[in-house]
């Protein structure tokens, strides 16, 4: 009976920490810099939580083109739909760039 109580323990804590791990992948850490973005999502790649994003001249960060910009947020990604206006924030780092605040206008 002891051992399989320490199975059962040990098997949770491995699910724990798998859960926890694919959560991390979509932390990219603090924003040093904010932009507005204003643009039209062009595709999704729900596996990555990546939107393909047509967006207009962001500050003086990025000229006007098309690129792709993680969403961390599970429930913001969920909002967005090929062909929708969006307006959204994007966090920049030393390493990464993501967008938060999104609204679909």
């Amino acid at each position: 009976m002891k051992r399989r109580s320490f199975v059962t323990a040990a098997l949770a804590a491995v699910c724990i920490g798998c859960a926890k791990k694919g959560e991390s992948r979509f932390d990219y850490g603090e924003a040093k810099k904010k932009y507005e973005l204003k643009g039209v999502v062009v595709n999704l790649k729900p596996e990555d939580r990546v939107v393909v994003v047509k967006h207009e001249k962001i500050g003086d960060w990025m000229e006007a083109m098309t690129m792709e910009f993680p969403v961390p947020s599970a429930e913001e990604f969920g909002k967005l739909k090929p062909g929708a206006t969006i307006r959204a924030t994007v966090n920049v780092n030393d390493m990464f760039f993501w967008l938060t605040g999104i609204t679909v206008e």
